[in-house]
């Protein structure tokens, strides 16, 4: 975790060496680097948001303008999380995000992605009427990313150049046990668009 905000502090140098030295201002630009702090639970959306804060994770993403501005965008995310009671996961996700408003704005999303869960211990199965480990560490699954994002984009010349957010996802996961097709997983992240 100290790594990671080592890692962040140099970035956020970076975007404000670069951005002190342009003094011409321009538009929304494409691939901006998303840079978050998750927090996930394996639970129904809104239901004891506490328990989200006890896994976290980190994730990377960019984005692709589809108007030439923020207001209609596709976003590419890759989550890996830490959950000591049902396992650890890379999420691997796109979404197209409207956005709404300019300084403050809101946004909506929804998506597709491909999580890769482990499991929290080895699985076991009976062999011969004995409980043997499997090697199956874990499986991937379909996912269905559906989110609603508020935050603020901080300007300098005209142009953001940094957004700091806060976003909400629901995840519901296909596959994930036979008893049990679908099952909701939520992220709470916390992060910047970081504009170079």
């Amino acid at each position: 975790m100290r790594n990671f905000a080592r890692s962040l502090a140099v970035c956020f140098c970076f975007v404000l060496s670069a951005r002190a030295q342009s003094d011409s201002p321009r538009g929304y630009q494409n691939f901006p680097i998303i840079v978050t702090l998750q927090f996930h639970a394996f639970a129904t959306p809104f239901h004891d948001l506490k328990s989200n804060f006890r896994n976290v994770g980190i994730g990377l993403g960019t984005e692709v303008s589809y108007t030439g501005n923020q207001k209609f965008v596709q976003q590419l995310s890759v989550v890996w999380y830490r959950n000591k009671t049902i396992g650890n996961g890379l999420l691997f996700y796109t979404q197209p995000v409207w956005r709404i408003g300019d300084d403050f704005y809101g946004e909506l999303k929804a998506g597709i992605g491909y999580l890769v869960a482990s499991r929290p211990s080895p699985a076991l199965k009976p062999i011969n009427g004995e409980w043997k480990t499997t090697r199956h560490k874990g499986k991937g699954m379909l996912t269905l990313p559906l989110g609603i994002s508020a935050g603020y984009n901080l300007h300098g010349s005209g142009q953001a150049w940094a957004s700091p957010f806060v976003s909400y996802q629901l995840l519901v996961v296909s596959g994930y046990n036979k008893s049990v097709p679908l099952v909701p997983e939520t992220l709470v992240q916390v992060g910047s668009r970081i504009h170079f």
